[in-house]
């Protein structure tokens, strides 16, 4: 009579081993779990990766100001003076190569030579430059730049 009970509970034993083994996957509340922590990280990161696509650009647009006010600093230095500023900055007097148009940004220079500005503005219609502005201010004389103050990004 011993070996009968033994031999149940042995069999028992066997068969919630093996239910064991087949329970190995996730339950849908430990998956619903996974999809929201997802979501959240995903409502976190995508913003700030869009961010940094505007910084990107204006990063660029900072170049650009800054390539106009040292080839606008070259000429005074040559001439001893500002010369014609057109206001898309475009050519000073026949010596300035043309800023790069077609990135997002418009340029606009103005002032005189000894507080120089070149501005530039985002398209609207662009989403990488929608609402950046980078103002350069600076002396052409003597080849210092005073600030560059950017915005929108």
């Amino acid at each position: 009579m011993n070996s009968k009970p033994n031999l149940f509970l042995k069999n028992l034993l066997l068969a919630r081993q093996k239910q064991r083994r087949g329970n190995k996957g996730f339950t849908l509340v430990e998956l619903m779990i996974v999809i929201v922590i997802v979501g959240i990280l995903s409502a976190i990161a995508l913003p700030n990766f869009l961010n940094q696509t505007k910084k990107a650009a204006a990063t660029e647009a900072k170049q650009q100001v800054s390539s106009v006010f040292k080839q606008t600093h070259a000429y005074v230095l040559e001439n001893g003076t500002l010369g014609v500023v057109d206001s898309d900055c475009s050519n000073y007097a026949g010596t300035l190569t043309t800023v790069a148009e077609g990135a997002g940004f418009a340029y606009v220079c103005s002032g005189t030579q000894t507080a120089f500005k070149v501005t530039a503005t985002g398209d609207s219609t662009n989403t990488n430059t929608n609402g950046v502005v980078v103002t350069l201010t600076g002396n052409c004389d003597k080849g210092t730049v005073a600030s560059i103050i950017t915005t929108g990004t």
